[in-house]
């Protein structure tokens, strides 16, 4: 990368170590009786993240020999620079001779190597700010294709550090020992993240670091009232921050709907004022507890993914800033659980193949998970095919747009209620009086499972008020029609 311009006048040279480049080519001449060296340095550099090029074409050669099964010193060196055509440019044999009696001790290879990896992160992070700039002056793209662009070329530079060693297995095997004995103290067995349901949390052990999962139902049925009240289980009883993005609803009637299943409150009252005066006692015990809880919400419509990044990696890195040394040591990774509503309405920024584009938002999704080590639960609606057979349970073929999703996800739930009528299914959980129930038996089916069972865990659903509860024990026996309900509480 060439100098460049600053403010238009001033010339600012960019970011570059040549002393630890020589040091990295020097500490190779050290061990040239083994290939090791190359083999550390190429764990962390490619030839292109050195910023003389000289260095550069010294460094290929010195893979190449690696490859041939050569070894590397002055004459075979000499040898394949010349083969190359490059001996010359690269200051011939006096630079290698040079170059060969550097005092660069072989044991610090790995922090030379680092430091040069570094200056080429910096170097490539001007060139994209810069590429970006310029078509930002130009003027003829749209802010926010810019803007996906440039987060997702600064993402390729975030993942792409050169500072990840392969592990041994000993390693794993000790922090699996660690992990195993942690679980084996824990009295509930819950190793992630509660959702608040007894039933489910036996089946997933609970929602993971890193984990994507995906909950699918058809309109109506209940998924958003579901996700809000595992989001304020685990911001309320496990103490965690909670960020929920809906691209669907807006942040008031979710609050609306969180406010009613906390206080077990009517949510038509709180839309039409029509309260009673046990109802207002509710409410302000309702709105206390949920201000203590660390419930964060966006509701920017059409939103990508890119800004999803954007907005975690600053709150996280703000909860970290109110942390404690300490307390960061303890907590690396302060994000408790993500909420998107729903994964169909993200934007992207390939609009001629929605199931490519669907794929894609999917992938970095799961890549997030992993980046934040945070579980993210992204909601999908269902083909209505479900609605076409005489067992209307959903399945995993029923993921509507992509197979993609199935294939990311480490957990795929579906959302089944027996009262759920699909040509009624203007607004969720319908609550027209009628003949219906407020209160409904739902079933959760874990069709996949990646680190636990599949199976099916029942709630009740209150519609009213949008609150999940746990089924009280006997339930089932007691309602004409559940000895007919299949049974697979073991997986199908």
């Amino acid at each position: 990368m060439a100098d460049v311009s600053i403010a238009g006048n001033e010339y600012r040279q960019a970011p570059n170590d040549e002393a630890a480049e020589r040091a990295v080519l020097g500490a190779i001449f050290f061990e040239m009786s083994s290939d090791a060296a190359v083999v550390t340095a190429e764990a962390i550099l490619d030839p292109s993240d050195f910023y003389r090029q000289r260095h550069q074409e010294i460094f290929r050669a010195m893979q190449l020999l690696v490859e041939e099964e050569r070894p590397i010193d002055m004459l075979t060196l000499q040898d394949k620079l010349n083969a190359m055509g490059q001996l010359e440019n690269v200051g011939g044999v006096a630079y290698l001779s040079e170059i060969s009696q550097s005092t660069a001790s072989a044991a610090n290879l790995k922090f030379y190597a680092q430091i040069v990896h570094e200056k080429a992160v910096l170097r490539r992070m001007i060139q994209t700010l810069t590429k970006s700039m310029t078509l930002a002056y130009d003027g003829s793209e749209p802010a926010s294709d810019l803007l996906e662009d440039l987060g997702r070329d600064l993402d390729k530079l975030a993942q792409n550090r050169g500072d990840d060693d392969l592990r041994r297995i000993k390693d794993v095997l000790n922090e699996f020992q660690e992990n195993l004995q942690a679980a084996s103290e824990n009295q509930n067995k819950i190793i992630g993240i509660a959702s608040g349901y007894e039933q489910l949390d036996e089946l997933t052990q609970g929602f993971r670091e890193d984990q994507m999962i995906v909950i699918g139902a058809r309109p109506a049925v209940g998924k958003t009232a579901f996700v809000l009240n595992i989001a304020k289980n685990a911001a309320k009883t496990e103490g965690k921050p909670v960020v929920v993005f809906s691209l669907e609803m807006g942040a008031v009637d979710l609050v609306t709907r969180l406010v009613a299943a906390e206080g077990g409150i009517n949510s038509q009252k709180l839309t039409t004022g029509d309260m009673q005066e046990e109802d207002w006692e509710s409410l302000t015990m309702a709105i206390s507890s949920l201000a203590n809880m660390q419930i964060y919400m966006d509701d920017t419509p059409g939103i990508r993914m890119a800004q999803i990044s954007a907005k975690l990696r600053k709150l996280e890195r703000d909860l970290k800033a109110k942390l404690s040394e300490e307390e960061q040591i303890a907590n690396p990774h302060p994000l408790g659980l993500v909420m998107i509503d729903y994964l169909g309405l993200i934007e992207s920024s390939n609009n001629e193949n929605r199931q490519q584009a669907v794929s894609e938002i999917s992938r970095s999704i799961k890549k997030l998970a992993k980046e934040l080590h945070t579980p993210i639960i992204a909601l999908a609606q269902l083909s209505r095919g479900v609605e076409q057979r005489q067992d209307q349970r959903p399945i995993l073929s029923d993921l509507r747009e992509s197979g993609s999703i199935e294939q990311d996800a480490d957990i795929v739930a579906f959302l089944y209620r027996d009262d759920y009528h699909p040509n009624r299914a203007g607004e969720e959980d319908d609550q027209d009086g009628g003949q219906e129930e407020d209160v409904v038996p739902i079933e959760v089916l874990v069709e996949k499972n990646r680190a636990g069972a599949r199976g099916k865990a029942e709630l009740m659903f209150n519609k009213p008020t949008f609150k999940f509860s746990n089924m009280a024990a006997g339930y089932r026996q007691d309602r004409p029609g559940f000895d007919s309900m299949p049974d697979m509480s073991q997986g199908w």
